[in-house]
């Protein structure tokens, strides 16, 4: 029979969640990241957040409640589609330049408005 390996480490005591050296969970970090990612929406943000659907999963919760298990529903896959959700409306200037945007890279066109294929 194979031994888990425990995570319980000194550095994980000293520093929980995952915020520094560690593999798993990352969530306190990936969630700061969504926060700085929306820093110029977050009053939208909250609003997608709290009245909206989840988008990522095919769980069905609306708003912040989980109407299948008891609980918030707020899960990573969300959050990272949220910038996606606060995206500001395409600026149709951008189209002019069709040869720039075949240079741009995927996030570079998602940051415009633009979705690739």
């Amino acid at each position: 029979m194979s031994r888990v390996k425990s995570n319980d480490t000194l550095l994980s005591r000293l520093v929980p969640f995952g915020l520094i050296g560690q593999t798993k969970p990352r969530h306190y970090r990936e969630i700061f990241g969504v926060l700085w990612e929306n820093k110029g929406e977050l009053p939208y943000a909250w609003n997608v957040l709290n009245h909206g659907v989840c988008d990522g999963c095919s769980l069905g919760p609306y708003g912040l409640k989980d109407n299948v298990l008891d609980g918030v529903h707020l899960c990573m896959t969300r959050l990272k589609l949220l910038k996606l959700n606060t995206m500001a409306a395409l600026d149709p200037s951008v189209l002019r330049d069709v040869n720039r945007l075949r240079g741009m890279t995927p996030e570079k066109l998602r940051s415009h408005g633009c979705r690739t294929r």
